[in-house]
């Protein structure tokens, strides 16, 4: 292979290994408050000492459609007890939002609301849809991932490794 093609690929490779060694760091997670379809509410204070993932998707989402009923399965079957799932609707209308959750009950198993304007994505810095943001039950962000496979990624599973079966 082409020396300088080789310092490229290796540069990138390299590049995406540090992007996602910075999103795997612990830092604390911002301040939210989220009350689902159901009227529960979710906020830092109601998870505390509990480990969560939080779900950020949107109805036209094709990556979101083929992954929600993967952690619908998950969440019935697979999840550890303690582990919190909250699934946020967001990009959307709040009656697409609401149509959507509606027409694919057997999917929302799972605690689901929507974000108003947004600020709960926003705070979380999260643009695109699927987003995965895992916190620990002392409340820091251990894992953001974007785009869809979050049960297949190894720092999850290596998280999950961790709790109580």
């Amino acid at each position: 292979m082409n020396p300088f093609i080789l310092s490229i690929v290796f540069s990138v490779i390299t590049f995406s290994s540090a992007a996602e060694l910075r999103a795997t760091v612990a830092t604390t997670a911002p301040e939210f408050e989220l009350v689902t379809f159901s009227g529960e509410s979710y906020s830092n204070q109601t998870q505390k000492g509990r480990p969560v993932l939080l779900v950020f998707w949107a109805p036209w989402c094709k990556v979101c459609q083929r992954d929600l009923p993967l952690i619908s399965e998950f969440y019935q079957h697979d999840k550890p007890e303690q582990l919190g799932v909250v699934s946020i609707g967001f990009a959307d209308t709040r009656s697409n939002v609401e149509r959507f959750v509606k027409e694919r009950s057997g999917t929302f198993v799972y605690p689901t609301a929507y974000d108003e304007d947004r600020w709960v994505a926003q705070a979380f810095k999260v643009n695109a849809t699927p987003t995965y943001v895992l916190m620990d039950a002392q409340g820091s962000i251990v894992l953001v991932h974007r785009g869809g496979g979050v049960l297949q990624n190894p720092q999850f599973q290596e998280f999950l490794s961790t709790l109580k079966r």
